[in-house]
């Protein structure tokens, strides 16, 4: 079968033949994938400068759709959702044309899912559902700021916070990534100038900041929230270091809420109800697709930013 073997630290995976895996225990399964998930957490695991380091050579990948091919007669023929359990990250992931799972990392999907959609809607779709329901719980009438709005986490937000009846300012880096800001969005906000932060410190300021980029996000919009206000920190592709001037941040009292998705379960039923959502286009995912055999391309599609929403590599 063909796989993707990351030979060296922060380069691109190579294209290989390799023999087919089969199931190690009565516990795991083997799934032929249709697509698989081009993430910026597989980018940081090829970095080697990540927790994880497993040992080269090493397939990345930590999600992909499939059917199950081996292993638990219960799931044979069943489309199902591969992610988690180390997947990608200390055992081999889903760049390949078969994966083997623990049983733990896998959930059944429907079949007329599709199958780069669902590939990678799990991490934005949960994280947006997490950073708008159980960290920010935002409310009826709250004024929310998303940043990175044409983004796979950032479009998932503004949905949801929209849904939730929050009043939400969409902020984008330029003019193209205004155009792919979900409808949901009540305003769309254009880099961080003067004119931004003024139109964000209107009607009182904002209530929650919902911060998909890091960098200098939060320090530049703090003047615009509202005292007793809150920070959701989600992402770090602006940058990873968070510098603030303490006594404003005291000042304003606006509380840090760190998004730490490693740790937080997210029950069957909502991973369901969103994915039907998507499936059904009551929530938008923009996701672009690659053949397999263009995996160095979409790499670096994902490594230069030039994607709006998720990224996918299909079989």
């Amino acid at each position: 079968m063909l796989v993707a073997r990351l030979h060296h630290w922060n380069t691109t995976p190579t294209l290989e033949e390799v023999t087919p895996p089969a199931p190690a225990s009565a516990d795991e399964v083997t799934v032929a994938v249709e697509a698989a998930a081009v993430t910026h957490l597989d980018l940081t695991l090829m970095s080697g400068t990540f927790a994880y380091r497993p040992e080269l050579p090493f397939t990345p990948g930590t999600a992909g759709i499939g059917t199950v091919a081996s292993g638990d007669t219960a799931l044979l023929g069943r489309r199902v959702l591969v992610r988690g359990a180390g997947i990608g990250l200390e055992r081999p992931g889903t760049w390949a044309e078969q994966v083997t799972a623990p049983r733990a990392a896998v959930r059944t999907i429907p079949d007329h899912a599709d199958a780069a959609l669902a590939a990678t809607c799990y991490s934005p779709m949960t994280t947006g559902w997490a950073a708008v329901d159980t960290v920010g719980h935002i409310v009826k009438g709250e004024r929310v700021l998303v940043t990175g709005a044409s983004g796979a986490v950032g479009s998932i937000a503004v949905q949801l916070a929209a849904q939730a009846g929050a009043h939400v300012l969409a902020l984008v880096r330029d003019e193209a990534k205004a155009a792919a800001v979900p409808a949901a969005a009540h305003e769309i906000l254009i880099g961080q100038g003067p004119d931004t932060l003024a139109r964000a410190a209107d009607s009182g300021g904002i209530d929650i900041l919902l911060d998909t980029v890091g960098g200098d996000t939060l320090p530049t919009f703090l003047t615009a929230m509202r005292p007793g206000g809150r920070a959701v920190l989600i992402g770090y592709v602006a940058g990873k270091t968070l510098s603030i001037d303490l006594p404003s941040l005291l000042a304003r009292d606006v509380t840090l809420l760190p998004m730490n998705m490693v740790r937080r379960h997210v029950p069957d039923e909502v991973f369901h109800r969103l994915l039907n959502d998507l499936t059904d286009r009551r929530l938008i995912l923009n996701t672009t697709t690659y053949p397999f055999g263009h995996l160095p391309a979409a790499v670096e599609a994902r490594h230069q930013g030039t994607v709006a929403g998720t990224l996918a590599v299909t079989m």
